[in-house]
């Protein structure tokens, strides 16, 4: 049970950064893309973090990405974070 609270506290923290920032430009293996966040939740015991594929003009990769893995992308926590670390310092 302590852990249940624990990751629900986590996902509540991870939520409101999420929806302050929810713009996150990812590198996936069709491409570039822009994303926006759409949600949180559980897989095998395991917070993912999910992202929503923007069609825009400046990544050209969008349409790429779209129809080889979809419009949606998801996220561990640690990927999450090493994501806007990278972000942070660009």
């Amino acid at each position: 049970m302590r852990n249940y609270e624990r990751d629900m506290k986590s996902a509540d923290y991870l939520y409101m950064v999420c929806r302050e920032y929810p713009l996150l430009v990812i590198s996936t293996e069709s491409g570039i893309g822009k994303y926006h966040f759409n949600s949180i939740g559980f897989k095998q015991n395991q917070m993912l973090i999910e992202f929503n594929l923007i069609i825009d003009n400046h990544y050209i990769d969008s349409q790429c990405i779209s129809e080889n893995i979809g419009n949606k992308y998801y996220l561990t926590v640690n990927q999450f974070l090493d994501a806007y670390k990278k972000y942070a310092i660009a």
